[in-house]
């Protein structure tokens, strides 16, 4: 019985939450996609749908970052950037999946 994409991507959405070092949660994501891409071979469509869903959420969770940013104190401004530098890197992986390569 296939795994549903929320229970592939909950270790991510963690790692992404702690702020991890963007190549954590890269080599985190590269595990999903293989997950996702063995399970899905034979239904490109589907594949592309969740991968586009993802980038969709991303997007909006760095945007939402960014205003966040903005409004933090000075002092909470690091922890947020590095929380914003790990989506962006996840993002920029997704998007490189969503090309092809």
């Amino acid at each position: 019985m296939p795994r549903s994409p929320a229970a592939d991507l909950a270790p991510l959405i963690k790692l992404l939450q702690a702020g991890v070092p963007p190549t954590r949660a890269a080599n985190e994501l590269a595990r999903v996609l293989a997950i996702w891409t063995a399970e899905l071979k034979d239904d490109a469509e589907q594949l592309q749908d969740r991968l586009s869903g993802l980038a969709e959420q991303l997007t909006t969770g760095i945007e939402e970052m960014h205003e966040g940013i903005a409004e933090a104190s000075d002092k909470g401004k690091p922890t947020l950037r590095r929380i914003l530098a790990t989506h962006e890197a996840v993002l920029d992986g997704v998007r490189k999946a969503l090309e092809g390569g």
